[in-house]
């Protein structure tokens, strides 16, 4: 009967982490935010559900306790059958031999099988001793690079909320910095654009002000021509009224005269003169009716005359005011021009230089917008490169994990060797106590097909002379390692 191999138990070995793992914590490394006391409690738990689960795998549970019972009963059983299949092999060998088995042979074979199922039991207490230990160190280097891992993920992260933390420094500092450029562009902007405000409503409240002055002057200024033309003009008709007064007067006193010059003749005519002055009574009657009449058509023209000469006079008077109040008009509006084009000049000159000024501002953001840009470059860049340092360190952990595993895989597969080995050494020293039944006539076959001393093929005993030469009681057994 074959004797099975025996499964060794196998030990949970670590083998490292697996890439995803570190694509995935990376990964949320970057994107969640990190909190302190956060990061605190869950180290706490994690520390405490480590200390858990390893006190969960130092205990024994009882699906465990089963397992190594069955075990054990497994393992006694095969060395109960290899004791019986080793007493009938030793029958066999005796039959074989031709030689007759007593109890002190027995009683021999027991002993020496006891020893050495004692000796095997305490080999395999030593290895399971050894394996124990074995697999204690394994646990304690695990725990040990795990507690590393750990302390260098604090650090790290340690780290990256000092380099977070100053970035959000630079960039606080960088955000203020530039609000307050902004603001006191603003300011200065502001105070700028109140100043032009100023001036432009100084400079149109003094034109204004001058065009109200100057219509006022030009108001007055036609008044006062207006009645000095009328006080002229009054005068020249005083005057002129004088002039025609004075004329009427002379022409009455000097027809008084002539009256009074004609009643002296009168007078001193002689009487033939008067009575024909009597007699032509009718006659002078009408001649004075008609000087009467002559002097009134007299007045009469002159008065015309001087209405003439008054209506001409204040027609006159109308076109040279009328050509004053032209040429008024015509210096009003080529001063009114004047003072548009000037405002207009002005206006322009204002609306330059804001323009100047807001060319001047646009450029001034610009450069200032080309600055943060270049900043978030020399900061995305220090992040990128930093996050590239944080890849190559994650790489050579991996690469060290890497090599651990080779190594454990390699420890394994040469313990799984060393273990293969010595199965097929102990199967090859139980060999003799294990093999399968034979036959009588088999096994005498057998021997007389190896034996050179012998060439006859009697059907006789072919020991029948070495069992009957040999008297010796002894018997050699084969060890079992």
């Amino acid at each position: 009967m074959v004797v099975a191999k025996l499964k060794k138990k196998q030990l949970p070995v670590y083998f490292g982490h697996p890439f995803q793992f570190w694509k995935e914590r990376q990964r949320l490394e970057m994107k969640a935010t990190v909190d302190v006391e956060d990061m605190k409690k869950m180290s706490d738990i994690v520390n405490y559900d480590l200390d858990v689960a390893i006190k969960q795998t130092m205990e024994e549970c009882g699906y465990c306790k089963e397992k190594e019972k069955k075990a054990e009963s497994y393992i006694e059983e095969i060395e109960n059958e290899k004791i019986r299949e080793c007493q009938k092999a030793f029958e066999r060998e005796k039959i074989a031999k031709g030689m007759m088995c007593t109890k002190e042979d027995e009683k021999r074979l027991k002993e020496m099988q006891k020893k050495q199922i004692e000796e095997r039991k305490c080999i395999e207490r030593e290895e399971k001793e050894i394996d124990i230990m074995w697999h204690q160190v394994l646990l304690e280097d695990c725990h040990r690079k795990e507690h590393k891992e750990r302390m260098d993920v604090k650090r790290r992260q340690q780290e990256t909320l000092e380099r977070r933390r100053c970035y959000d420094e630079q960039i606080a500092s960088a955000n203020k910095k530039r609000q307050e450029l902004i603001h006191q562009e603003l300011e200065k902007e502001n105070i700028k654009l109140e100043k032009i405000k100023k001036k432009m409503e100084l400079d149109h409240y003094e034109a204004i002000k001058k065009k109200n002055d100057q219509q006022m002057c030009n108001k007055k200024n036609f008044i006062e021509g207006y009645e000095n033309k009328l006080t002229r003009l009054r005068n020249e008709k005083i005057k002129a009224r004088q002039i025609d007064n004075e004329t009427i007067r002379a022409a009455l006193e000097d027809l008084r005269r002539e009256r009074e010059r004609n009643k002296l003749k009168m007078v001193h005519l002689p009487l033939v003169n008067r009575m024909v002055y009597v007699t032509d009574k009718n006659n002078l009657a009408f001649l004075l009716q008609k000087s009467l009449q002559m002097e009134k058509q007299i007045c009469v023209e002159n008065f015309n005359r001087e209405r003439r000469m008054a209506s001409a006079l204040e027609e006159e008077a109308d076109k040279i005011a009328e050509e004053w109040r032209q040429i008024e008009q015509e210096k009003n509006d080529e001063q009114k021009r004047r003072m548009e084009q000037e405002l207009r000049t002005r206006k322009e000159k204002a609306g330059e230089e804001y323009k100047r000024h807001i060319q001047t501002r646009n450029m001034e953001l610009e450069r200032a917008k080309q600055d943060r840009k270049e900043r978030m470059e020399r900061v995305k860049r220090s992040a990128f490169y930093e996050l590239q340092r944080k890849m190559d360190s994650a790489n050579d952990e991996l690469e060290k994990q890497l090599d651990y595993r080779h190594a454990l895989s390699c420890q394994i597969r040469n313990n799984e060797n060393y273990l293969d080995t010595e199965l097929r050494t102990i199967e090859n020293k139980d060999k003799p106590f294990t093999k399968k039944a034979q036959l009588f006539k088999d096994v005498m076959t057998t021997r007389l097909a190896s034996s050179t001393g012998r060439s006859s093929t009697n059907p006789v005993h072919p020991f029948r002379r070495i069992i009957e030469s040999k008297k010796s009681k002894e018997s050699f057994l084969p060890s079992i390692g």
